[in-house]
């Protein structure tokens, strides 16, 4: 049986967690020479009240939110790859919008991924938006690959 985790998937979403789950995938990434996915799910489908949000005395609507944080997180999660760019672990960052645990779900299965490295709580509150929640639960359930759960 073949124990090497060629691609490594890593749900990001800033958190504290989610950052020790990103500094272990670094390390396993450069003992087997893997392939990182540093990937984001987007789900607007949290925000209240649905349809508009009053902000800075404009009203916005739910697609204009969803645009600014899809834009603003690939422009992150780009940073944290390039940054790890000149020690040889190659980074791939994935914005994906949807219900977090389904497209997280699909996103191991379509891309072969060996292993799944979650933090054990994301986001909470308003930053929901950009959340895991009670995803790693569910993914260490249901993922077909070895999953760690980072506390």
């Amino acid at each position: 049986m073949d124990k090497s985790y060629r691609n490594i998937l890593v749900p990001y979403d800033g958190s504290m967690y989610s950052q020790k789950a990103l500094k272990m995938a670094i390390e396993m990434a450069k003992s087997f020479d893997s392939f990182i996915y540093l990937v984001n799910v987007v789900d607007v489908s949290t925000v209240n009240p649905p349809g508009q949000i009053l902000s800075k005395g404009k009203r916005k609507t739910l697609e204009q939110i969803k645009n600014s944080i899809m834009i603003s997180t690939e422009s992150h999660l780009k940073e944290i790859g390039i940054n790890y760019k000149n020690s040889g672990i190659v980074i791939k960052s994935v914005v994906l919008e949807g219900d977090v645990t389904r497209e997280l779900l699909k996103f191991i299965q379509d891309n072969d991924i060996d292993l799944t490295i979650i933090g054990s709580k994301g986001r909470s509150g308003i930053s929901k938006v950009l959340t895991l929640g009670s995803t790693s639960r569910k993914i260490s359930e249901l993922a077909k690959c070895p999953v760690i759960i980072m506390h």
